[in-house]
């Protein structure tokens, strides 16, 4: 086999996940793509109507804030940060298991939360990139109207200890 074939082949192995980490041009991009798409999110918040279903944008954040919420729960577990980022996952989730439906009143707490889990996946980009498969995957229930409150974390993380938490 040619030299070319064997490094081709070999690239074509490794997940989005590992080239990012080995690629610090690529991991630029990366974190370059997902400001943009937050601010894309940020107006889309803001813009959609209120008490209609919404499915895509309700995939959207719970993607942002389920890589949000994880890192904080895995670098500052039991902080009030971390409860906000959770608590904010499941009002996306409720409105997903609602039909789907946004409510516009929660626009400007879901908006900070989601500029906290961007600033977490800044901050902690290793850990970030770790989480995109399961948010991926929570995005897709979201989106196609299968998530239920039982796909995240419950009253569990409200308590004062971290016991239970995924360390």
């Amino acid at each position: 086999m040619a030299r070319n074939q064997q490094v081709k082949r070999r690239h074509q192995a490794l997940t989005r996940t590992e080239l990012a980490r080995g690629n610090r041009v690529a991991a630029a991009v990366a974190l370059q793509r997902m400001h943009s798409h937050m601010t894309t999110v940020s107006i889309a918040i803001y813009m959609a109507e209120d008490n209609t279903p919404n499915a895509e944008l309700l995939s959207h954040l719970g993607w942002m804030l389920g890589i949000g919420a994880e890192i904080a729960a895995q670098v500052q577990p039991g902080t009030p940060d971390a409860k906000r980022l959770h608590a904010a996952l499941r009002t996306v989730i409720a409105m997903s298991v609602d039909g789907g439906t946004w409510q516009g009143s929660q626009a400007p707490t879901i908006d900070q939360a989601c500029n906290e889990s961007l600033a977490l996946f800044t901050t902690y980009p290793s850990q970030g990139l770790d989480l995109i498969t399961g948010a991926d995957w929570l995005a897709a229930r979201i989106r196609d109207g299968q998530a239920r409150l039982s796909d995240v974390a419950g009253a569990e993380l409200y308590s004062n200890s971290t016991e239970g938490l995924n360390q």
